[in-house]
């Protein structure tokens, strides 16, 4: 088979299975008349159906390369417009268990019906035992 990539040369999607595969190649092969073409086809359809790990490696070489050229420095980064930072964000939110009044009770050994941030959520008032 050429060195060209069968995902390439024949506008297959990369990530497509090999169901799709095979019918977008079964379409190409219908409608040449080069029985060479039909062997490359052919070719391209085992290698990327029968093939699972032939079939990755073509899929991962098939994406454009987005990095720069080895020795050249990287792209350089593009932060965004700083935004502000509100007081809301600088003030320390209490911790619940403050608010529900049992910091120094142990919640593991609670059973659940007492425990005392599922009454809060309920609308009873703490009733944490020690």
């Amino acid at each position: 088979m050429s060195d060209e990539n069968p995902f390439e040369r024949y506008g297959i999607d990369p990530a497509a299975g090999p169901k799709a595969i095979t019918e977008r190649l079964r379409e190409l092969a219908e409608s040449t008349e080069d029985e060479l073409e039909r062997v490359r086809i052919r070719e391209a359809w085992e290698a990327l159906t029968m093939h699972p790990m032939r079939r990755l490696d073509l899929a991962l070489q098939a994406h454009p390369e987005t990095r720069a050229a080895p020795g050249r420095p990287p792209r350089p980064l593009h932060w965004g417009p700083a935004e502000p930072v509100g007081l809301g964000e600088l003030v320390a939110l209490p911790s619940l268990a403050a608010i529900a009044g049992v910091e120094d009770v142990a919640l593991d050994d609670l059973p659940l019906e007492e425990d005392p941030m599922l009454n809060l959520a309920a609308g009873s008032s703490p009733s944490a035992k020690p």
